[in-house]
Parts: structure tokens; C-alpha cells; sequence
């Protein structure tokens, strides 16, 4: 009968376990999975694959840890930092200022909760499972995956390829469609080949990997993906210290430690003199003569945008406000400067601080925060505890060591996606898997430990919760997200409608954006003016009413969110046309968007047209005015501003204000004088640049 019991077992378990290895090698094709029927075809796709099949590998790994007790979870540091952390990201998210975004995200990110419990699943099965024989082969893989993917980029840079013939040419980011998530998802790569090629003992696989690592790392320095290339050979250079600094020789040692220590001082000044010209706009020798000249500027609205969040911080320090709700945060804090397109660009939205110190204050507090440095910590303790014990090689203590610090350097400046989350919780897999497991020593497949029971009970269970997961966190949000784009490229007004309808009411992932983003596509034609005279009144009430219902559903769910506002807001003006009575709804939301953004000039323009409709031209003006005075050197303020005038110049026939915005904003910069002639042109006041100078 134990024959039996060890026959029946081990077949189960062989089974088992090619099911999860193969599931865990199909993970790895993330970054490739891209299409255009999805609605962000480079983000969507890739994330629901990825949850399909992280959850695939996890009902396996629940059915071999009811079956067989060696492959439930061994507690160590690691395991305990990451659970409370995903703890602590619960608590942020009840407690957050929108619970459901936080769990569900976007479409555009897709890193809420509903992620971290992936994520969370995947550490646990894989370093509950895998002996360092399996990561060898899962890094084989991913590298191989890797020099596909950068290949694929390089292609795609040069205009040819198979992306560039589909027209998926998208910020020079290859598969991943950006930069720098792409560069993010090789840097892992660009280690983990170094690690392959002093760890292969075959000459011929050294060789061939060997060159797949090379694809890996030219793909990485050609991504224009800084951070990431400059935290890599970063990297390097910390790696070949750490080896001078254990070396027996000691002249190498002091070498090491002495370099070491300049290496650090350098980095500490070098971040220094990009955060403080980016706060005060004052160049130092080190940022004229080396960071200028290597492109290691911090931009001065991204360290605006960090002022911001640090600002946020202080209203919600201890659990933060919630994850992925950043945006919320940065329009109640704005900055008015960021209109000031010379000198902060031309980005007005941020739903990401592209830093994951203040990232992870704003969304979790100072509780989380401190919980997300434990865990990472606790990756350096397990490494070096084992290497001291002399229980772990110098290679792979150093390397992933670096790897993990090259990593943190580089989100100081980008944020995380799918694909560099993958390679993240690979990469903490392995160093779970060390914790979990004492060397040399290797569980054979099929023992007497078999639970019966525990596998029947659980198949049945975890089945059940598998086919619910799959429809409702995966199949679910796809069928969503594809309803949409058919609705985007659907002609018919009410069976466009009607997809929209049926998309929202499929699945709640990416709920407040989808409203917003179909608002802001319906809006677009209705400026102008040939569209919309074409278009009869019924089809204007329905389609202006659910856009209205729509955003009133995102306001009533998330009452910060300023962008519904805004839109809403906007979608009353234009309801105006056909219901005059709308412009009192119009004139209460923008005032709560002010409210709620106080800093932000987009509310002050859209208030002062609410005015402009109603006839109340004083007001409308002293609305434009105000939105000057949030940052006079904002160009696009002064020209509503003058704008603003000019109606009003041509429809009451007095031009006071008009030649008072003119003169505030041509002191302001005199450099706007031909832009203020090309708006009076066009509003068919043509005025020479003499008159215009008086």
C-alpha cells in the first residue's frame, strides 16, 4: 500500500511541478505580449497575461503545499517584510482617499493592490519551490526573452522590424512601448547575464549567453533609458570594489575601501547639485562642468513635483493616501509654476512622483515607507548572513547585492511597471529561496508525506477560486478594455454609447479613468464647429448626458478627483449650448475644482468661459486675472487673459479690458507680443505691432 501511496504521489508531484515550471517560464514572455485591440495595447495586454498566468502558477503551488508539506513556506526575514508590507498597503488602501483605485488601478498603470497580491503569491510559490538549479534555468530564460525584447527595440528605433510595420512605434521602448520601462526590465537582465556567465560551467552555454547578455546590455545603453544605463555601470563599478574590498590581498583592500568612499562622496555630491538647481535654478561648478555634459540633470519639474508630494505627505503621514492615488495628491498641493513651460516643461498631470521614496510616502505614509525599506533590507541581511556563514558564494551575494541597489539608484527617477515588477520578484524569489532552504540539501520528488485528502479537498477549492480570478481579474477586464476600443471606432452615436455603457458595466478596473478618457474624446469634436452642426440635437442630449452621468459617478465614488471636475465642468459649458440652465452646474463644479486644486489654472480658465457664457464679463475677467497672478510668467494664462479682453472688447464694444491684459501680459515678457497679434488676428481684431506696442 505505501508503494502505491509513493507511486501515486510521485506522479502527482512530477505533474505538478511541470505544470508550475513550464507556467513560470510562460511568465517570463510578459514584456513581449502587446496589441492594438486593447485600450494602452503596451500596458493592458502584458499586465492581464501576466495575472493569468501568475495565477495560474499559484493554484499549482497551493495544491503541492496541501499536498506536500515541504513546499509550504519557511518563515524568514523576507517573508515577513513583504507580508507586512502588502499588510500595510491594505491598511492605506481602506484608509486611502480612494479605496477603489487603489485596489484596481488603471489600465495606464496597473500596479494597485489587485498586483501586489500577484506579486505577493508569485514570491511565495517560487521561493517555496525552486533550488537554485531552477533559478539557473528561469535566468536562461529571461535572458533569452531579454535579447529578444531589446532586439525587437533596437529594430523599432531604426524604423524597421515587425513593431514598426504594425505602427506600434511608441517612445522608443520597443515591446514595452517607453524607454524607461524597457531599460528598467534590462537592467535586471544585464546582471542576471553576468551572473550566468561566471556561474555556466559548460564553455559552449558560456559562449551563447555570453552574447545573449551582450544584446542585453547594448539594448540597455540604446534605450536612452538613463537611470537606468547610469545605475548599471553604477553597478559595475560597485561590484569591482566590493571584490578589491574581500580580496585577500591587502593593498586591495584599502584600494577598495578608499575608492569605495570616493565613489560614495561623488554620488552624494553629484545628487546634491542636480537637487539644487533643479529647487533654485543655480548652477554649481559640478552641475556646469560634469552633470550637464553627461545628462544627469534632474529636471526642475520633476523636482517640483517631488516638493509636492513631500507636501502631501505632511497631511497624511502615517498610512499615506492611498496607492495610486498620487494624482490626487499632486492637484490638492499643484504648483502653478508648472505652467512656466521655459523653465518646468510642458507636463501639467502626474500620477507618479517618478521617484519611489516619495512614491511610497504618498501612497502608504511613513508607515508603510519604513516597512518597504525593511523588506528591501532584509534582501542585503539574508545574502550577507549566508556569505559570512560561508554558506554562499562571493558571486552571488555581491551581485545581486548590486543588482537590488542598482535598482533602488535608478526608481529614483522612474517608476515600476509589469515587466521590471517581474524581474524585481524574480529576483526576490531567489534570495527567498536561499532563506527558505539550507544548502546542499535537495527534496526528491514523491515521498510518504503525501496528503491525500489536502489534494482532493484543495483541487476542488482551489479550482473554484481560480475559475472565479480568472473571470473576474482577468477575462473580465480584457473583454472591458477591447469594448472600448470597439466603442472608440464606432461610428454610429447610439451604439457608440451603448459600447460604452456595456464596457463600464463589465468591470470596474480602470473605471475613473475610462469615464474620463471617454469624456475627453467625445469633447474633442464638439470644438469644432462644422462637427458639431452636423450632428443632430438628440444625439448631442444623449451623448452629452452620459458623459455628464459618467463623470457625476466619478466625483460621487472619488470626491478629490479634480480631473472629473474639470471635465465635468467643460461638459456643462458645452450643454449650455442646448440647455442654458447647465451653466449653474458648470459655475458649482469649476468651484469645487478650485476648491479642491487651488493652485491649478486649468479650473480658473474653464470658470472664467462659464462666466463669459453667462454674460458676466466682469467676473470672467477677474477669474482669467487670478489665474495670471497663481504664476504671472505662465504664457498660456496671459493669453486667456487677453483673450478673455478681446471678446469682451468685441462684444460690448468697450476695450479696457482687453488693453489691460495686453499691458500686464506684454510687461510680463515682451516676448508674447507676436502671439498676442495672431490671437487678435484671429479674432479678427488686427492690430499692428506699433499699436500693439502703445
Amino acid at each position: 500500500m505505501s508503494n502505491h501511496i509513493f507511486s501515486l504521489s510521485k506522479k502527482i508531484e512530477h505533474l505538478l511541478l511541470v505544470i508550475f515550471k513550464f507556467s513560470v517560464y510562460s511568465l517570463l514572455l510578459t514584456p513581449l505580449i502587446i496589441s492594438r485591440n486593447f485600450f494602452f495595447p503596451f500596458v493592458a495586454p502584458k499586465t492581464l497575461y501576466f495575472f493569468g498566468v501568475a495565477e495560474v502558477i499559484i493554484f499549482v503551488y497551493l495544491i503541492l503545499a496541501v499536498s506536500f508539506s515541504k513546499y509550504r513556506p519557511k518563515l524568514n526575514i523576507l517573508l515577513v517584510g513583504l507580508s507586512l508590507f502588502l499588510v500595510s498597503m491594505i491598511i492605506s488602501t481602506v484608509f486611502g482617499v480612494c479605496p477603489a483605485e487603489s485596489f484596481w488601478s488603471k489600465y495606464e498603470r496597473m500596479t494597485g493592490l489587485l498586483m501586489w497580491f500577484h506579486l505577493f503569491g508569485l514570491f511565495v510559490a517560487t521561493s517555496s519551490v525552486f533550488k537554485k538549479e531552477d533559478w539557473i534555468k528561469v535566468f536562461e530564460v529571461s535572458i533569452i526573452i531579454a535579447a529578444i525584447v531589446g532586439s525587437l527595440a533596437i529594430l523599432t528605433a531604426k524604423h524597421i522590424g515587425p513593431l514598426a510595420k504594425a505602427g506600434l512605434e511608441t517612445r522608443g521602448g520597443g515591446t514595452l512601448g517607453n524607454s524607461s520601462f524597457l531599460a528598467s526590465y534590462l537592467l535586471f537582465n544585464a546582471f542576471l547575464g553576468i551572473y550566468l556567465f561566471f556561474e555556466l560551467f559548460e564553455q559552449e552555454l558560456r559562449i551563447l549567453f555570453g552574447i545573449f547578455s551582450a544584446i542585453v546590455i547594448i539594448s540597455l545603453f540604446l534605450s536612452t533609458g538613463r537611470a537606468a544605463a547610469i545605475s548599471f555601470v553604477g553597478g559595475l563599478v560597485l561590484l569591482f570594489l566590493l571584490w578589491c574590498i574581500y580580496h585577500r590581498d591587502k593593498k586591495l583592500k584599502i584600494a577598495g575601501i578608499s575608492l569605495l568612499i570616493i565613489f560614495s562622496c561623488a554620488l552624494v555630491l553629484a545628487i546634491y547639485s542636480s537637487l539644487s538647481y533643479a529647487y533654485f535654478g543655480q548652477k554649481n561648478i559640478i552641475q556646469r562642468e560634469i552633470l550637464d555634459k553627461v545628462s544627469l540633470s534632474i529636471s526642475k519639474d520633476r523636482a517640483l513635483v517631488w516638493n509636492i508630494g513631500i507636501r502631501a505627505l505632511k497631511e497624511r503621514p502615517l498610512f499615506g493616501w492611498g496607492p495610486e492615488n498620487f494624482n490626487i495628491a499632486f492637484t490638492k498641493y499643484f504648483d502653478p509654476r508648472l505652467f512656466i513651460r521655459e523653465e518646468y516643461g510642458n507636463d501639467i498631470w502626474f500620477d507618479r512622483a517618478h521617484n519611489i521614496i516619495v512614491d511610497t510616502l504618498v501612497a502608504m505614509g511613513m508607515v508603510g515607507f519604513l516597512v518597504y525599506l525593511l523588506f528591501f533590507l532584509s534582501v542585503f541581511w539574508i545574502l550577507w548572513k549566508k556569505y559570512y556563514r560561508q554558506e554562499l558564494d562571493f558571486l552571488t551575494v555581491s551581485l545581486f547585492s548590486v543588482t537590488l541597489l542598482a535598482y533602488f539608484i535608478q526608481n529614483l527617477t522612474v517608476f515600476d511597471m509589469v515587466a521590471s515588477y517581474m524581474m524585481f520578484f524574480v529576483v526576490l524569489g531567489f534570495v527567498g529561496s536561499i532563506a527558505s532552504q539550507k544548502e546542499n540539501i535537495k527534496i526528491e520528488e514523491g515521498d510518504l508525506s503525501f496528503n491525500r485528502i489536502g489534494f482532493m479537498v484543495g483541487f476542488v477549492v482551489f479550482s473554484l477560486a481560480l475559475g472565479f480570478s480568472l473571470f473576474y481579474f482577468v477575462i473580465q477586464p480584457a473583454r472591458s478594455n477591447m469594448t472600448l476600443i470597439k466603442a472608440v471606432h464606432t461610428e454610429d452615436s447610439k451604439e457608440r454609447i451603448d459600447l460604452y455603457k456595456e464596457s463600464l458595466s463589465i468591470s470596474p478596473m480602470g473605471k475613473f479613468q475610462m469615464r474620463e478618457n471617454i469624456a475627453s474624446q467625445e469633447m474633442a469634436k464638439y470644438k469644432i464647429r462644422p462637427i458639431v452642426e452636423a450632428i443632430p440635437l438628440e444625439d448631442q442630449k444623449r451623448e452629452l448626458t452620459f458623459l455628464a452621468q459618467g463623470l457625476e459617478e466619478n466625483i460621487k465614488e472619488s470626491p478629490l478627483l479634480f480631473s472629473s471636475y474639470l471635465l465635468l465642468g467643460s461638459v456643462y459649458n458645452i450643454y449650455s449650448r442646448i440647455d442654458y440652465s447647465a451653466l449653474k452646474k458648470a459655475e458649482e463644479v469649476l468651484n469645487k475644482a478650485i476648491e479642491i486644486s487651488p493652485g491649478n489654472q486649468q479650473a480658473y480658465w474653464a470658470l472664467a468661459q462659464t462666466k463669459m457664457f453667462e454674460g458676466k464679463f466682469d467676473e470672467a475677467f477677474l477669474v482669467a486675472r487670478k489665474s495670471v497672478l497663481l504664476a504671472p510668467r505662465a504664457e498660456q494664462s496671459n493669453m486667456i487673459m487677453v483673450d478673455v479682453g478681446i471678446v469682451i472688447a468685441k462684444a460690448t464694444g468697450n476695450q479696457e479690458y482687453m488693453k489691460r491684459a495686453i499691458k500686464t501680459a506684454l510687461d510680463i515678457n515682451p516676448k508674447w507680443a507676436n502671439d498676442i497679434q495672431n490671437l487678435l488676428n484671429q479674432r479678427g481684431l488686427g492690430v499692428s505691432k506699433e499699436e500693439l506696442s502703445q
